[in-house]
């Protein structure tokens, strides 16, 4: 592991320290978000229509930022982004209402959806395809060092002027943008005029590949799946433990623990799931993950109506959500893994942030679906019914990979 690690690029490096310590910012601030959301608007749905705005202006931000990407590099894109979240931060700060905190969250979606395919476009320039699952791996796991420490750290602070948290996270998020433009080098691969395609092109491109067609329909039910666990699980467990404070609400340990596992898990996990068939892999995370989510729909509230004490309540969640957490570490690299080797070498960009469609439909469903099943006190319906659909995307996904496996096969015999 340590050779494997030491083989990858140094760009890759640095957005780990930049993933990690701007994680910790975010991580931080957003599972707090929704709760005051919920305190200073007048019901669910105005929280589930700013929720929905984020995953909106991410597609916008995506599509347009992997394009950018493959036109005018993956350095400046990746800085504009940057610069903007710190912008949106210092807003947040000012915000208490419902139009800011709307036109805020949507700025905060398009500005952050810019860095990502940009970003992975980087990952796929500058690593071997045999290393792919590891160096996505890795990044992850910075990512989530931050969702480790970040809820801890941001129940330490809570009682802080609020303004003071977004301020620090605005300053962080500019000092990664200033070692973006001193440190990481441009990786845009070079390319003829012939070679550079129009915007019409690209949708052609897009519209014929099949195998990609079916992998974002694929993803949709797991994205939904990503964004409630997220955004509404706050919201879920105050409603299936009603007598809990907010101070008492597990989401920030059971968001700790998630960070914890990847942490310490998510790279070993890459390195071995790298060489499996992607159908397989995906069918067993996406089974883990709907499983686990269908867990989380019945135990807080079974728990608490036979009057489990809170110590022991809380374990058994964390012990659920680790299974929850195991089905995402398996699937997230290899979905990563599997856009960087079916995308044309001048289109990485561009696929990724296609490949963003699936998040923006789950992300705008899914806060809306269980935003309607909150409002009934029936959030645990919205859960169980998700799990349900990630499971049968897992079927998707095990019969796309045994089409991609015969195709291959059936080249290398031609």
């Amino acid at each position: 592991m340590y050779q494997s690690l030491k083989r990858l690029d140094r760009n890759i490096w640095i957005r780990f320290l930049g993933e990690t310590i701007t994680g910790v910012m975010m991580f931080m601030i957003a599972p707090f978000l929704v709760l005051y959301y919920s305190d200073k608007l007048d019901s669910y749905v105005q929280v589930g229509v700013i929720l929905a705005t984020g995953p909106i202006m991410a597609l916008i931000g995506s599509v347009v930022g992997g394009r950018l990407a493959d036109l005018y590099g993956r350095k400046p894109v990746m800085m504009t982004a940057i610069v903007g979240d710190a912008l949106a931060l210092v807003g947040f700060a000012f915000a208490d209402t419902f139009w800011p905190l709307l036109l805020l969250n949507a700025m905060l979606g398009l500005t952050n959806s810019l860095f990502h395919p940009a970003a992975s476009a980087m990952v796929a320039d500058v690593t071997e395809p045999e290393q792919l699952n590891e160096a996505f791996g890795l990044l992850r796991m910075g990512h989530n060092i931050g969702a480790a420490f970040g809820p801890l750290l941001g129940s330490a602070v809570l009682f802080l002027d609020r303004q003071y948290i977004f301020f620090a996270a605005a300053v962080v998020f500019g000092l990664y943008a200033f070692v973006l433009a001193k440190f990481i080098r441009e990786t845009l691969p070079e390319t003829t005029e012939h070679e550079t395609l129009s915007n019409q092109d690209v949708l052609r491109v897009f519209s014929q590949d099949r195998v990609f067609l079916v992998f974002i329909f694929a993803g949709v039910f797991i994205s939904m799946g990503f964004a409630i666990v997220e955004s509404m699980l706050p919201l879920f467990l105050r409603e299936s433990l009603p007598t809990f404070t907010d101070r008492q609400n597990p989401f920030a340990y059971l968001l700790a623990l998630n960070g914890i596992m990847v942490v310490l898990f998510q790279f070993p996990i890459a390195s071995k799931l790298g060489q499996k068939p992607f159908g397989n892999v995906m069918l067993a995370g996406a089974t883990v993950f709907g499983v686990g989510m269908m867990l989380l729909a019945v135990v807080p509230r079974l728990l608490y109506s036979l009057g489990t004490p809170y110590l022991m309540l809380v374990s058994v969640l964390l012990a659920v959500y680790a299974f929850y957490t195991l089905g995402e570490m398996i699937m997230s690299p290899v979905q990563q893994t599997f856009i960087a080797m079916i995308a044309p070498e001048n289109m990485r960009g561009a696929y990724n942030g296609a490949a963003s469609i699936q998040w923006l439909i789950g992300g705008v469903t899914a806060p809306l679906f269980a935003s309607l099943f909150f409002n009934r006190g029936a959030g645990h319906v919205a859960l169980l019914l998700v799990g349900i659909a990630s499971c049968v995307s897992g079927l998707i996904y095990w019969q796309l990979g045994r089409k991609v496996r015969a195709a291959e096969a059936k080249q290398k015999t031609a």
